[in-house]
């Protein structure tokens, strides 16, 4: 087979829907960091059994190739991911082929393994442990259109060693993901003709401003940064003061006093 990437162009082919897959990662097997493909529902994805299935992981400019073999009877053995990056979201593209044949009869872009829970997060944002170097957290944003995808907050995985843990800490609800939800309408209010651009990754964000109670961002000027910042300022406003923040906002006030949260 040709080489494959994560950047070979899926045109004309079939995308067979994420749901279909359980991929799970382990950062501290004595290989380091590994995944291995827990479950792939080939029947449910209506593919022939003798397909091919292959794999690219990639995080930020790095990427592996994975062969898996027969969708019926793929290897769920653990791959090492020591080649790639630490410090950007790790995702995992998947590829089907006839076998023999090169041509590729289908994809799926986007997949990311499951949390400690055994849960996928239905929130607009994912939330991801990671090697940062001395950073507690970085916003990263879909590059291009990316629909399908959403913003990824990295965190420093000796601080928050799971998804979940970041989630429910009221610190990191009162620090830091106002300043994401800010980021995050920044880039909104840069483009806001994606709001109604379904191949975007922002669209789905259209719905969440509107029970916000925010009013669509205008096409702004293109030097009227200031608009712009008013307009995120007001998103976060509308923001923090959903319940969810003020019992962050509790809770860390508790724990400054001197008490559990």
């Amino acid at each position: 087979m040709g080489q494959i990437t994560r950047t070979t162009n899926p045109t004309g082919l079939r995308q067979i829907d994420k749901k279909h897959f359980v991929v799970r990662v382990r950062e501290d097997g004595p290989e380091g960091r590994v995944f291995w493909l827990d479950a792939f529902d080939y029947a449910a994805a209506n593919l022939d059994p003798a397909v091919q299935l292959g794999c690219v992981a990639h995080a930020g400019s790095t990427e592996e190739y994975f062969d898996l073999g027969p969708v019926s009877d793929f290897s769920n053995g653990h791959f090492s991911l020591r080649g790639l990056a630490t410090d950007q979201p790790l995702k995992f593209r998947f590829i089907f082929n006839k076998p023999g044949e090169s041509l590729l009869v289908g994809y799926t872009d986007g997949v990311r393994a499951l949390d400690e829970a055994g849960r996928l997060g239905n929130s607009l944002v994912d939330i991801e442990p990671a090697s940062l170097h001395g950073i507690a957290w970085r916003l990263t944003l879909p590059e291009g259109a990316g629909a399908g995808e959403k913003p990824n907050v990295l965190v420093e995985k000796l601080l928050f060693p799971t998804a979940v843990s970041a989630a429910n800490h009221p610190w990191f609800g009162v620090l830091v993901m106002p300043e994401v939800m800010r980021q995050i309408a920044m880039a909104i209010a840069e483009n806001p003709s994606a709001l109604d651009d379904a191949e975007s990754w922002i669209a789905p964000w259209a719905d969440f401003i509107a029970a916000l109670g925010v009013e669509p961002p205008v096409e702004f000027e293109d030097d009227d940064d200031a608009a712009r910042l008013d307009w995120a300022n007001d998103v976060v406003g509308k923001f923090v003061a959903k319940g969810v923040f003020k019992h962050h906002m509790a809770n860390a006030l508790t724990e400054m006093e001197g008490e559990p949260s």
